[in-house]
This record gives C-alpha cells, sequence and structure tokens, in this order.
C-alpha cells in the first residue's frame, strides 16, 4: 500500500518536537531525520542496549559542547568515543578559554600573526594552548606516577574540572566511560606524551581496546549515535565486531559519501557484511551537518521526555 506525502506544516508556538514529527510526513533528510528521532527514541527506552555516543570533527569548536553535556546528563549514552581534538577543545574551554566566531573570507596569513587559529568559521587563541599545557602540567605532576588507560586518564582529568558543563567532566560525574583512541593524534596528547618521557607516568592505549570490549561483552545488545565518521566510529565498529554484538540501534549523522570507499561515508547496509551492525537493526543514515541535527534532535528527544 502506498503512503502519499503529506506536506510538511509549521503554526505558530510549535514545539521542536512536533515541527520533527512533521518532518516524517516530508522526504529526502527531513524524513532521515524524523527516522533517527525514533530510533533514538526506541534506543533510549531499551534497557537491555548498551548505548555510544562517537564523536568526530570538530564538534565542541563549532558549539556542541554544551548539547552533548546535557544529553550525557540526561542518561542517554553508557559510553561516549571520541577524538583527541574535541577534548582539546573542552579543556580549553573549561580552564576558562574560548571560541571566537570568524569566517571564512579572511587571509589566513594576516590571523596566524595576530596569534588566532582557524576552524572555518572558528577562531582560537594561540596563547589559549598555552594555558592549556601549563594547567594540564600541574594536574599531570599531582598524578601518581604509574600506567593508565586513556580512559581512567580522562576520567581523572574530568574529577578535577570545575567546569559542569564540560564533557570531560560531565563523564565523570555521570561515570560515563570516554574513549579516546586518537588522544596521540591531538595537542592534549601531544602534552601527554611530552610530559610522560622524564617521567613513571604512561598512558597505554591498547588497555582501552581491552577495557571497551570488556564492556561490550558484558551487554546484551548495543546501539549508537555516530556524529561524522572517522575513527570513532571504526573503533567502535571494530569493537562490537570482535566482541560479537553488533549494533542493533545506529544513527549515522554525517556529510561524508559511501561511494569513495572510506569508513567515514560507509552506510550501516555496508556494515552489516562485516558483522558490525545486524541484519534485523534499526538503523539510519543522516546527510547533514550535526551541528544542524543534534540540537534538534536533542531538543526534541528532551521535550518528549525520552531522556
Amino acid at each position: 500500500m502506498l503512503n502519499p506525502v503529506e506536506h510538511i506544516k509549521v503554526k505558530p508556538k510549535m514545539t521542536v518536537s512536533t515541527l520533527l514529527k512533521e518532518f516524517g510526513n516530508g522526504s529526502f533528510t527531513a524524513r532521515r531525520l524524523y527516522e533517527a528521532y525514533q530510533i533514538l527514541s526506541l534506543m533510549s527506552k531499551d534497557c537491555s542496549c548498551l548505548k555510544f555516543l562517537t564523536v568526530a570533527g570538530a564538534a565542541v569548536p563549532g558549539g556542541l559542547r554544551f548539547i552533548i553535556s546535557t544529553m550525557i546528563k540526561a542518561k542517554l549514552f553508557d559510553a561516549v568515543i571520541t577524538t583527541g581534538a574535541n577534548l582539546t577543545h573542552d579543556l580549553l574551554e573549561a580552564f576558562g578559554e574560548m571560541h571566537f566566531k570568524g569566517n571564512t573570507y579572511v587571509d589566513d596569513s594576516d590571523l596566524e600573526k595576530m596569534g588566532l587559529s582557524r576552524i572555518y568559521d572558528v577562531y582560537v587563541k594561540k596563547e589559549s594552548f598555552l594555558t592549556l599545557e601549563k594547567k594540564l602540567r600541574v594536574i599531570l605532576e599531582d598524578l601518581p606516577g604509574k600506567t593508565m588507560s586513556s580512559k581512567e586518564l580522562l576520567n581523572t582529568l574530568g574529577s578535577l574540572i570545575s567546569d559542569d558543563y564540560s564533557i570531560l567532566k560531565t563523564c565523570s560525574v555521570m561515570n560515563i566511560p570516554i574513549f579516546c583512541p586518537t588522544l596521540n593524534d591531538s595537542i592534549l596528547g601531544l602534552h601527554i606524551s611530552m610530559y610522560s618521557r622524564n617521567s613513571d607516568f604512561k598512558v597505554d592505549l591498547f588497555q582501552d581496546q581491552v577495557e571497551l570490549l570488556d564492556l561490550i561483552w558484558g551487554s546484551e545488545k548495543t546501539g549508537a549515535l555516530i556524529l561524522g565518521g572517522g575513527v570513532p566510529k571504526n573503533y567502535l565498529n571494530q569493537a562490537v565486531m570482535a566482541a560479537g554484538k553488533p549494533l542493533t540501534y545506529v544513527v549515522n549523522i554525517s556529510t561524508d559519501r559511501p561511494e569513495y570507499g572510506g569508513l567515514s561515508g560507509a552506510t550501516p547496509d555496508e556494515a552489516i557484511s562485516w558483522g558490525k551492525v545486524k541484519r534485523e537493526s534499526y538503523r539510519v543514515v543522516v546527510p547533514c551537518d550535526f551541528t544542524v541535527a543534534l540540537p534538534i534532535l536533542a531538543a526534541a528527544l528532551i521535550e518528549d521526555g525520552e531522556v
């Protein structure tokens, strides 16, 4: 039976969740976003599911720090996998630094002379990274001289931060593990590695894989909201495949394309052939900038009391 497209309706004082439900009557990205909302609603209610959030790309400089921490506080996720870059920028703001609105129509050599670095249309002061280095070193010097997984280190860092909107702080308070497979590929990782050269303090990234697999093995089902692609997406996919616990729920919000063979653009359908996603899974790809899609989804879920 064919279902007709019902034209999306708007009205005064419309809630975000009502508008999102209207998206389901339309097509293209609008309907995909509504399907994502449906899947996340189901996942949030499934107590037997281990729920992951993976974050690649410049989510923190892009303005999603509060939304991510709010969703974690709402207990939508049981674990987070993200990049060292996002945690670097999270720490910058936790230490009192800021990101600034910029533009793309600028001479970047002029920005360099002004002590500014550019992330598309966002600026960050180079001196902010000096603040990060100084404050981080004070913390590292107080840590015990032992080997930690990055998960243990990040939980410790989060416990020592006073900013309640910090992703690291929120995860520490909520006892949500953060896995960072690209910690060494970041300014945060660079400072940690420089400090550990002359210290008994070390970080063992391979231990994280053991801890992640133990977490997944102890679950009945797995599910994920995947923002972007990159290493966080692949790190989770490989872990659920190795553990024999493919994703039952998967929402991937990404602007990457599958035709070029990269993991970032690979679809959940393709992942079925690897044993990373269940054949009978609830799955959707939302082809959208996640700085647009995530706030809409978060607002709708919270309005409806889903999280």
